[in-house]
């Protein structure tokens, strides 16, 4: 009955002309959640789609592709190993690989970083199963949470979303991605309608309130909105026309009822010019330039990293290995417990701290950042004193695999088979820190 559904589903939008180019079995079906869902475990998946759902849209619908899994980067490898194996009944009639970015929470910071390396990872595997070449691997869904920069009113949060966006976009796309889809195309000011209160963020963000031609009374949010303020108040709503013009949202769609974020000019310079057909190319970057002593954000005799705050010293953030480049997001503290700590901000400014994971986490197969509390984190080295520096030598317990995103480069640091023929992986038992000797606390990776 459901692979029916189906079915008269895709019918009943190609007798209004609408022709579909594939559909998932399941949107995120690991999690059992509290709207409108459907959970599988993978082999409940493979028999749904062995057993129904691929042999119905076979016979009604040859050129529909049925792309399975559409959850998070951490599983992805793990399904396809068992649903793509060619002695699965499934396999023959699975066409493609979608994947949301997320990895849990709202706190959804779009970076490139979180789960890449799975996604290299799942081109070999894809490579290894002898998977046909023209196996679609699709990003089918990545927004910001919560709510909307709009809502959050400081100009930097909006632009940081932005930016974290087109990270995302070049990452994926250089990992191997068909393509990448945004969530939501327009919301309101809060980032709904959602009747659960699961606000997140859009390029354009539809504000009737604002428009010139309002009514003086017009509710800053419809009767269609029950989520309220559950973020606070809604900064954007206090700015002017011209405050908001000046900050990269224009006045004249502003007067239209409709903000245009930061956001959409990103996605929209990807979209010009990758276009249908393109290819990644492989730029390898294995050294900061110039002198071993420049730092691309940190100026030779500059004390301090540059970069901006760090955005992404969040326990779960996935660690990546890079050269050097002076930046907040490589300074770290051995602090009095002997951890490697990082500090930063969360998306409204407030402080952050975390420390690094004692080992590779299971399904993301490297280290991410956790708590720093000491039952949870590693003792990781003594100071070793050298004549004019100092040396921090920090053991991995486990093979730490090399990969970057962080400030949007079309550099990829890995390159995968179908695309350049080749595999690039570093695995490190240890990693040497050099310090100033004066001041051991402070770390410049």
């Amino acid at each position: 009955s459901w692979a029916l559904f189906f079915d008269k589903f895709i019918t009943a939008y190609a007798n209004h002309g609408v022709k579909f180019y594939g559909v998932t079995v399941q949107n995120e079906p690991e999690f059992p959640a509290p709207w409108d869902a459907c959970a599988y475990d993978v082999s409940h998946e493979g028999d749904f789609v062995a057993n129904h759902l691929g042999p119905q849209l076979e016979k009604s619908h040859p050129d529909v592709k049925l792309l399975f899994f559409d959850h998070n980067k951490d599983h992805m490898v793990k399904w396809a190993k068992e649903l793509l194996a060619k002695d699965h009944p499934a396999s023959k009639y699975i066409d493609g690989t979608a994947v949301h970015w997320y990895a849990g929470g709202m706190d959804r910071l779009l970076d490139g970083a979180q789960g890449n390396p799975n996604m290299h990872r799942m081109l070999s595997e894809l490579d290894i199963m002898d998977v046909r070449k023209d196996h679609v691997l699709l990003g089918s869904e990545a927004c910001h949470c919560p709510t909307t920069g709009y809502a959050g009113g400081d100009l930097s949060i909006a632009w940081a979303r932005a930016m974290r966006n087109v990270h995302t976009m070049l990452a994926d796309l250089a990992a191997g991605s068909n393509g990448f889809i945004e969530w939501n195309l327009i919301l309101d000011s809060i980032g709904g309608p959602n009747h659960l209160g699961n606000l997140c963020d859009s390029p354009v963000l539809a504000v009737p309130h604002r428009a010139l031609a309002a009514e003086k009374d017009f509710p800053a949010q419809l009767g269609f909105e029950h989520a309220g303020h559950p973020f606070g108040e809604v900064h954007g709503d206090k700015k002017t026309r011209e405050e908001l013009n000046a900050e990269g949202s224009p006045a004249k769609y502003l007067d239209l009822g409709v903000v245009v974020q930061p956001m959409y000019y990103y996605v929209g310079h990807i979209t010009r010019f990758v276009r249908p057909g393109s290819r990644a190319v492989h730029g390898l970057v294995g050294a900061s330039a110039g002198d071993p002593e420049v730092r691309t954000f940190r100026p030779k005799g500059q004390r301090v990293a540059g970069g901006g705050i760090n955005d992404l010293a969040r326990n779960g953030i996935e660690v990546t290995l890079w050269p050097c480049e002076g930046s907040t997001r490589q300074e770290w503290l051995l602090n009095e417990q002997k951890q490697l700590q990082v500090f930063g901000h969360d998306w409204l400014g407030a402080p952050t701290t975390s420390c690094l994971a004692k080992k590779a986490d299971k399904d993301f197969d490297g280290l991410l950042l956790t708590t720093c509390n000491t039952g949870h984190i590693k003792e990781w080295a003594e100071p070793q004193k050298k004549a004019d520096s100092a040396i921090i030598v920090i053991a991995i317990p486990t093979p730490l695999f090399a990969f970057y995103s962080n400030f949007a480069s079309p550099a990829n640091f890995f390159a995968n088979r179908r695309h350049h023929n080749t595999w690039t992986m570093i695995a490190a038992t240890a990693i040497t820190i050099e310090a100033d000797p004066d001041n051991l606390q402070q770390l410049q990776t």
